[in-house]
């Protein structure tokens, strides 16, 4: 995605590998409890308990891989001419702006995960707190470019 793309107001996806971030951020922890509850009722001697904590553990496991598919499918963006635009959600379809003049701070966000697979998290900031927006899944190469470029539409001087 280049800058020129974004500032023609196109609308943007989200890098596809934001799908293993959310799929490990999500599943992960299931799979973790679920190793430990099939283990525990393993050691207690209750292999029939075991069987199902685990069989249980690998379908939730497995659906939240699904969710995190399905997510990034619905997620699309696009600096339009008076606002960030965000659509997204799989159940519940979200679609919100954030107006330029509203805009204060846009910070550039990478967990770990994010770092292995080079991505990063735009969190943008208002007065107020309520409209507060997070734009996930950017290459790490352009978050910065994309950030400068925000800013330079709300107004604001990129003090970084």
């Amino acid at each position: 995605m280049a800058v020129s793309e974004v500032a023609g107001g196109d609308v943007q996806r989200l890098d596809p590998k934001v799908r293993q971030v959310w799929a490990i951020e999500s599943g992960g922890p299931c799979l973790a409890l679920t190793v430990v509850g099939a283990a525990v009722a393993a050691a207690a001697g209750l292999g029939g308990l075991a069987l199902a904590v685990g069989v249980l553990g690998v379908a939730v496991t497995l659906g939240c891989i699904a969710w995190s598919g399905a997510a990034w499918r619905r997620w699309r963006w696009s600096a339009g001419p008076a606002a960030l635009e965000l659509r997204h959600g799989v159940v519940i379809a979200r679609r919100s702006a954030v107006p330029y003049h509203r805009i204060q701070q846009i910070d550039v966000v990478r967990g770990p995960i994010e770092r292995l697979l080079g991505l990063a998290t735009l969190t943008v900031r208002t007065a107020a707190a309520t409209s507060d927006a997070s734009l996930p899944g950017l290459a790490a190469s352009n978050a910065d470019d994309v950030r400068r470029f925000l800013l330079e539409r709300a107004g604001r001087d990129d003090a970084v």
